[in-house]
């Protein structure tokens, strides 16, 4: 509610909840006054303006909300994101991903994970959206578009990405596929590759890798993604609907663009070619009911010293700055050693660094000092079920008491995050491999896919659930979406195998 986060702002302001700004230059990052905003999506941290976060909290919500309209509450379903809002640009320097050994040449930045998915921006120093916020938009529209994730061609997926970069929104008014000015003077000055070249590209091509390549295929990418989203011919735009359910029935990319639009992609290149020498490129507006619109509410509080450690040392564990998050964690054990977050990023880095047994033995110190992380009771029945693996990494079923710690470790965490995927992937493997329950098996193997859609290996084992089930039938129809081409060599091949192994077993349908 717009009012009520007026109210709360109001509130957390007069309370002087970042009194230290004033002389922040003079104090060390971690020494500064950090607070936590909460949102129904995104817990915020940090301990700039409180009035540039509120105005960063509401506009994810705001982009939240108009996906929520169109692609549904299921889409934006995951763990909440972490979001660190640093003061400005030279503080958030010391915290960005590493290229050729300094800190990238970025504002901000997304890191997807299964169990975390993480913002990283400064501040912009006014209530105006910062340019940091297009790279967010890019990176959060690839999360919400997870369910397309694993058989939409590369072309499509930034595409779709960059078209909700352009997002801007004033509450209740939405825009989206705005014209991006960079891919336009750089369009005007090179000329369009062939749509065959366009989607021909992979993650692996050095068209997408290479940096001086990569501004004309996202540029192209975008081009052809407005003018079947937003374009000015209505029959494109239609057809174009179909496209993803022909690639889930199988077809490659090509065929299906030729046969969702029923057009030869030669055409294609020159209605290209012709709509970007039109020069209109008009955006697609959106208008939320004002229910959705105003419907987030928001909490706020300073956190303790300890939290501000460990929230700083797992966003380097999170970019792979392992030594330096180290450090953090280190720091803060030494301030707070009776707090259990400490142990739980020392964990989380040895899990990182696979060192089990040390991770193990940091969880336990965790729980013991009374942690009610969701990661750390995953993590802890993990790392214990992996010593019950033997030498070729295969399961058998486990003796009561040991099977009874598992499970209360695995429902602890899906308690306190109910949409956390892995867990209730691994609950639904332990269940399976125990073969006492395999209706619960198959529930939670579905339900982490519907949490997680864009990781295509828990079909396995939910189709060897469906197996021990004598369910042939639905074991085939799991594994037929991992034959699509786009689907990772290695998972391919596992899911041919079983499928040719069906056949040799249970001949027919």
């Amino acid at each position: 509610m717009f009012h009520y986060w007026r109210c709360i702002l109001t509130m957390f302001l007069t309370a002087g909840a970042c009194p230290a700004l004033a002389d922040s230059n003079a104090l060390p990052l971690v020494e500064l006054r950090w607070f936590e905003m909460r949102t129904a999506h995104f817990n915020i941290y940090s301990c700039g303006n409180p009035r540039d976060v509120y105005a960063l909290a509401m506009s994810l919500e705001q982009f939240s909300d108009a996906y929520t309209l169109l692609g549904g509450a299921k889409q934006v379903a995951s763990p909440p994101i972490i979001v660190m809002a640093f003061p400005d640009q030279e503080s958030v320097k010391p915290f960005l991903p590493l290229y050729q050994g300094q800190p990238g040449n970025v504002s901000g930045f997304f890191k997807r994970g299964s169990d975390e998915n993480l913002i990283v921006l400064a501040l912009p120093g006014t209530n105006s959206i910062s340019t940091a916020m297009d790279i967010i938009f890019h990176e959060y529209a690839h999360l919400l578009f997870r369910r397309n994730a694993w058989i939409w061609p590369l072309w499509l997926s930034e595409g779709m990405a960059e078209i909700y970069s352009t997002f801007e929104s004033d509450g209740r008014n939405v825009l989206i596929a705005r014209p991006i000015a960079h891919h336009l003077s750089l369009l005007a000055r090179e000329p369009l590759w062939p749509l065959a070249e366009l989607f021909a590209v992979t993650p692996d091509s050095s068209q997408y890798n290479e940096r001086e390549r990569q501004g004309m295929f996202y540029a192209e990418s975008w081009l052809l993604t407005h003018f079947l989203t937003a374009g000015d011919i209505p029959a494109y735009k239609m057809r174009f609907q179909q496209f993803t359910p022909l690639l889930r029935q199988g077809q490659v990319p090509e065929q299906a663009f030729t046969n969702a639009l029923q057009t030869a992609l030669p055409v294609m290149d020159a209605e290209l070619a012709r709509y970007l020498q039109r020069g209109r490129f008009a955006p697609i507006r959106l208008l939320l009911p004002a229910n959705v619109a105003s419907a987030t509410a928001l909490n706020s509080r300073e956190i303790t010293p300890v939290e501000t450690f460990f929230l700083l040392g797992n966003e380097l564990l999170r970019i792979d700055r392992l030594n330096e998050a180290e450090s953090y964690f280190r720091q803060a054990q030494r301030r707070a050693p009776a707090s259990p977050l400490p142990y739980e990023g020392l964990a989380l880095l040895a899990a990182r660094r696979e060192k089990h047994a040390e991770a193990l033995s940091e969880l336990e110190e965790a729980l013991t000092r009374g942690s009610i992380s969701f990661l750390a009771h995953y993590l802890h029945a993990q790392e214990k079920y992996r010593l019950t693996a033997d030498s070729q990494g295969g399961y058998s079923p486990l003796k009561q008491q040991e099977l009874a710690a598992l499970r209360g470790e695995l429902r602890k965490s899906i308690a306190l995050m109910p949409n956390f995927a892995p867990a209730h992937q691994l609950l639904g493997f332990l269940e399976m491999v125990q073969c006492e329950d395999l209706a619960l098996a198959e529930q939670e193997l579905q339900l982490a896919i519907q949490l997680e859609p864009d990781n295509p290996s828990y079909l396995l084992s939910l189709a060897q659930v469906q197996l021990r089930n004598k369910n042939a039938a639905a074991a085939r129809r799991t594994l037929e979406p991992l034959l699509l081409p786009n689907v990772e060599s290695t998972l391919r091949a596992h899911a041919r195998e079983m499928l040719e192994e069906i056949g040799r077993e249970r001949p027919g349908p």
